[in-house]
């Protein structure tokens, strides 16, 4: 895969993880924490402040308070009317209910003594999903603290603002962590790209064999060996007809694979040719100096020697050229 690609593929990635992360942070996360925030605030006031934001926020629906007996203060049923029809309002008041079967058919009840057309169950706490089947069938509307806050949230426009700022910030704190994790991610997208390209991975390239230049026969003998060696000093003459570098890198361990005495050649990275060799006692720059001088952008390559198994010589690094 060529440079541009690789860096393509990167940027991709990268815009791809953060966009993504930004509209979950945006339209998920953010809300929920506005959610929460509004929550805590309404459990953190008194009662009777609850109680006028719930009967507020039915008003709107057109719910009308009926003064039919007097309610002090506390968790009370109140009587509301709309259009002739009469509703029973429970509100329990506090984050920690997590209410249940019993407290529906406490309110049904309720709402089959008054002769109620229905009612209303709120609490800023949990509302169990066994309870919602039966208020379904008994006309009564649950409304928990998910669900409650986006009915009560306009009424304290200025308690609102200051949780939607701090859900803000915080959003904008997770929305920069999550870019910054994009971009690490995209750089090792780009590195593992790179790992796996043909040049860089270490595996043996396939080595063109001109017909200027054939591979010696493994039973050629030392005839043959000496006909190859004859006819890369040949080659070495020529002028390289490849402009890219890959080409060039091609060309290069195509040629230096024909030398009689190297097992193969592959490049593990972009600057360094890995050389296998045959024989140990005989130094191979002088043969493989030439092949590779002769493209001046590979010039300056290094070379790693990798002598036989079980020769006991250690891999040698060797340059060329030096700039």
């Amino acid at each position: 895969m060529s440079a541009g690609l690789q860096w393509l593929v990167v940027v991709v990635v990268v815009l791809l993880l953060g966009t993504v992360a930004t509209v979950y942070i945006q339209r998920v996360l953010r809300r929920r924490d506005e959610t929460r925030a509004g929550i805590a605030a309404l459990a953190g006031t008194s009662w009777r402040e609850f109680i006028h934001l719930v009967l507020q926020a039915l008003s709107r629906r057109g719910f009308e308070r009926v003064f039919d007996h007097e309610v002090a203060a506390g968790d009370k049923d109140y009587t509301l009317q709309r259009d002739g029809r009469r509703w029973l309002l429970s509100c329990k008041h506090g984050s920690a209910f997590v209410l249940g079967n019993a407290t529906v058919n406490e309110l049904s009840n309720e709402i089959r003594l008054a002769n109620a057309s229905g009612g209303f169950l709120f609490t800023q706490g949990r509302i169990s999903n066994e309870a919602r089947k039966t208020a379904a069938d008994r006309n009564i509307e649950l409304l928990d603290g998910a669900t409650l806050w986006p009915e009560l949230r306009d009424l304290k426009p200025e308690q609102l603002a200051a949780i939607r700022a701090g859900a803000e910030r915080r959003a904008r704190q997770r929305i920069a962590v999550a870019w910054l994790l994009a971009l690490l991610v995209g750089i090792a997208v780009y590195f593992a790209i790179a790992d796996r390209s043909p040049i860089s991975i270490g595996a043996p390239q396939a080595a063109p064999v001109s017909s200027d230049a054939p591979a010696p026969a493994a039973d050629a003998g030392p005839e043959a060996d000496a006909d190859a060696a004859a006819d890369v000093d040949d080659s070495r003459g020529a002028e390289p007809v490849m402009a890219s570098p890959q080409a060039q890198r091609e060309a290069l361990v195509g040629a230096v694979a024909t030398l009689p005495m190297v097992d193969r050649a592959f490049w593990a990275t972009q600057s360094t040719l890995e050389v296998h060799l045959l024989d140990a006692g005989e130094d191979a720059m002088p043969s493989i100096c030439p092949l590779v001088e002769r493209y001046p952008d590979l010039a300056a390559s290094r070379i790693l020697l990798t002598p036989p198994a079980g020769s006991g010589l250690q891999v040698r690094f060797r340059q060329c050229r030096t700039y």
